[in-house]
């Protein structure tokens, strides 16, 4: 509590102390996200399904002045209800989301140069994205620098995910590592390109290098990653269409990295209903190769968006068992008119991007396998009121036999479904 009230604080007291030209365009952003999930997820009807409610709380307050310098900070407390354990307790969960300033045309050059902790999103999220789902979201810490954001428009940033030292108020010998040492971190370095046409399509083009300086038992370092690629969106008439690809060169813990993942889906519209058919390739690594790597890690996308609401696939490599996902879907949306109301329905066919021999508990021999199985997502959204919106979700996944296999050969249908609210200010 004591840095929303700091914060507030910080607010008036700006107001007083800083003429009238300045206290013009200070804006306040605020947002709860509730959702109460029912999780069903184990293949297992012999089990009762979990429960827990979790929430998301964000106020943020905003300030520009002389349309020069942009100020935001953001606070977040994210919580499951009941983790105090006690009424009396408090999980002291309070956290900066984003806190940043903007300088914009610094030197009278066209360029915007933002520094702080912020969020990042990208394209259609696939590969770079806040995670507006989840019930923390992320954020970097770095510098992001636009170049002619009107013209050129492209981004270049420097982000730091994790840092091993500590900041050192006293220059003593005893506190800093020897010559030899590496000092272990794991940063990014990227551009994003966006190129907007007149027929209104978009091309982004993209390249980050993802690097862990962590070394491993031969001495070389945790992560050396190379990720490029594009997105296209398209649009033409009552057809639209997103195409997209990457590929990743490096090297992980040692092992030789090449992965590739593509995506295609086109979407038709007529009156209020659209009809998709989409397919995503995601690479993975052959259980024989014992060399390589070549399974593709979205590590830094809003991954529940694509690879099916139920998240079995929220960390595809891992997730997958390094096999990789092809994934085969159907989408539609319904949205009737002059309603507040919005249908919408997507079937996955799951499957590995490379087979695996398992042996089934009634097969007397390893056959090899590639389906994960089929997933079905539901869900209703009602918009109350503008920014704010109520939706109920729910799903099934019908198992295949890699899906069956890991999970101890559990082959019921697993269920889920949540009720959420997210309001915005």
């Amino acid at each position: 509590m004591k840095p929303i009230i700091v914060l507030f604080f910080a607010f008036f007291l700006l107001e007083e102390i800083f003429p009238q030209n300045i206290k013009d365009d200070w804006l306040i952003s605020g947002q709860i996200q509730l959702r109460t999930e029912l999780d069903g997820r184990d293949f297992s009807n012999l089990t009762h399904p979990l429960t827990f409610s979790s929430m998301r709380t964000r106020l943020g307050v905003a300030k520009s002045i002389e349309d020069k310098l942009e100020f935001f900070v953001q606070i977040s407390d994210s919580r499951v209800f009941g983790e105090e354990q006690n009424t009396l307790k408090s999980i002291s969960n309070i956290d900066l989301h984003q806190g940043y300033i903007k300088l914009k045309n610094l030197f009278d050059w066209d360029w915007i140069v933002q520094a702080g902790r912020f969020e990042l999103k990208y394209g259609t999220e696939r590969f770079i994205g806040p995670v507006g789902w989840h019930f923390v979201g992320r954020s970097f810490d770095g510098l992001k620098i636009t170049i002619a954001p009107n013209n050129f428009n492209i981004d270049l940033f420097a982000l730091t995910l994790q840092e091993a030292n500590k900041y050192i108020g006293n220059a003593n010998p005893s506190v800093y590592p020897l010559p030899q040492q590496a000092s272990p971190s794991n940063s990014i370095y990227g551009f994003w390109k966006n190129n907007k046409f007149n027929d209104g399509s978009e091309l982004d083009v993209f390249g980050y290098f993802d690097i862990d300086r962590t070394k491993n038992l031969q001495n070389q370092k945790k992560l050396s990653l190379f990720t490029v690629g594009s997105t296209f969106q398209g649009s033409y008439n009552n057809f639209s269409t997103i195409i997209e690809d990457a590929i990743q060169f490096g090297t992980n813990n040692g092992k030789d990295v090449f992965a590739y993942l593509v995506s295609a889906q086109g979407i038709y519209s007529f009156g209020n209903t659209k009809i998709g058919l989409g397919a995503d390739f995601v690479s993975g690594t052959s259980p024989d190769e014992k060399n390589d790597l070549n399974s593709f890690n979205p590590a830094y996308g809003t991954n529940h968006k694509f690879y099916g609401f139920m998240d079995y696939f929220i960390n595809v490599p891992l997730n997958s068992n390094n096999l990789g996902l092809n994934d085969f879907y159907l989408t539609g949306t319904f949205t009737p008119k002059e309603s507040k109301f919005v249908f919408k329905a997507v079937l996955h066919q799951m499957m590995s991007n490379k087979s695996a021999d398992i042996l089934l508990a009634s097969a007397s021999a390893p056959t090899s396998e590639n389906t994960f199985g089929q997933e079905a997502d539901f869900s209703i959204r009602y918009n109350f009121i503008k920014g704010t919106a109520i939706t109920w979700g729910g799903s099934f996944f019908i198992p295949g036999n890699l899906m069956k296999f890991n999970f101890n050969f559990r082959d019921d249908i697993a269920y889920w479904s949540y009720f959420m609210i997210t309001a915005n200010l």
